[in-house]
C-alpha cells in the first residue's frame, strides 16, 4: 500500500485530509475531483495562511484519466455549508494506491479507480 503523501510529485505537497472536495465530475474516460487544496510548506505556491484561516489554500483538480474501471463502494454527496455559505462535500480522508487501484475515501463516499497515474492541476 502506498499513501499519496509519500509519492514524489504534487501529491506530496498537499494535505488532503483538510482539503475540501468541491465537486466530482465523472465521464467515460475520466474522473475529476475539484478541490480546495491545503498546500504544505513544500509547495512552491505556499504562503502563510490568510487572517482567520488555518492553512494556505489553492483551488485545483485531481484528474484520473484513461479510466479502465471505477467501483463506487459508497456515494454520499451530502453538501456541507461553511460559515461563509460556501458548499463542499468534506475531505479526502484516505488516498492510497494498492493492487493497481487508487482507493479514495471521505465523507462524500468511497471509490476504487483503475486509471493512469492521477495528476493535480492548479
Amino acid at each position: 500500500m502506498s499513501e499519496y503523501y509519500k509519492w514524489n510529485n504534487d501529491f506530496s505537497k498537499v494535505y488532503l485530509e483538510d482539503s475540501y472536495v468541491l465537486e466530482v465530475k465523472e465521464n467515460t474516460n475520466a474522473i475529476e475531483f475539484l478541490m480546495e487544496f491545503v498546500l504544505t510548506e513544500k509547495h512552491p505556491d505556499y504562503a502563510p495562511p490568510k487572517p482567520n484561516e488555518q492553512y494556505c489554500y489553492k483551488k485545483g483538480e485531481i484528474i484520473f484519466s484513461n479510466i479502465k474501471h471505477i467501483n463506487w463502494i459508497e456515494q454520499s454527496f451530502n453538501p456541507i455549508e461553511d460559515a461563509d455559505g460556501e458548499i463542499d462535500y468534506g475531505n479526502i480522508d484516505s488516498f492510497v494506491f494498492e493492487d493497481g487501484k487508487y482507493h479514495l475515501e471521505g465523507e462524500w463516499g468511497e471509490v476504487l479507480i483503475e486509471s493512469d497515474t492521477p495528476k493535480i492541476i492548479f
